[in-house]
């Protein structure tokens, strides 16, 4: 096997759990070469599945799927609420979500009581607290908060893999049959 270009960079961010996007160059170029089959194989002879998800972005699997992080809640939450506060002002959801940049003082999290509730459940008080989380979802590759205005950020390309969770939710929810205990409408 030829040596694999940026091998150790793509293992060692893979590894700490970060996703690989179009804006991790050169490691995305080099995971969406013709050579992916070699990195995938080289990592699974280290007892690691190499993901390439159907939006063209790079993971590993996890170790364990039973192993929820602890920031997983508080991402969801969060998802959820951008997500709900978009189809509520009746915007496509995805265009909202992944074509602009947004200032985290202005997020909708703390502006309905519902919502803050929410936040509550998962120890999310205050916009510190969405700044920590953010910090952290920059850091496995979900949003881009450096190099952008102060208080700014983006969601990136990975971010769908919870993005995609939340949509599958919400729709599940909105077709799920009515409650047999309720009698029907007439």
């Amino acid at each position: 096997m030829n040596e694999l270009p940026h091998l150790e960079k793509i293992f060692d961010r893979l590894k700490r759990g970060c996703h690989l996007g179009p804006d991790d160059e050169p490691e995305f170029s080099a995971l969406s070469s013709p050579r992916f089959d070699e990195y995938a194989a080289y990592f699974a002879a280290l007892g690691l599945t190499l993901v390439r998800h159907e939006r063209e972005f790079f993971y590993f699997e996890p170790d364990n799927q039973e192993d929820v992080p602890i920031t997983l809640p508080r991402i969801a939450v969060f998802s959820y609420i951008i997500i709900d506060y978009a189809a509520n002002q009746g915007r496509p959801i995805e265009e909202f979500i992944f074509g602009q940049n947004f200032l985290i003082t202005a997020l909708p999290h703390f502006t309905l009581d519902r919502y803050t509730a929410l936040l509550r459940q998962v120890d999310v008080h205050n916009v510190e607290d969405l700044r920590t989380l953010l910090n952290r979802m920059e850091q496995i590759g979900w949003v881009k908060i450096k190099g952008l205005g102060e208080d700014e950020f983006r969601f990136l390309r990975p971010f769908h893999r919870v993005f995609s969770k939340c949509l599958e939710v919400a729709q599940s929810s909105q077709a799920a049959p009515p409650d047999a205990s309720q009698p029907a409408a007439t």
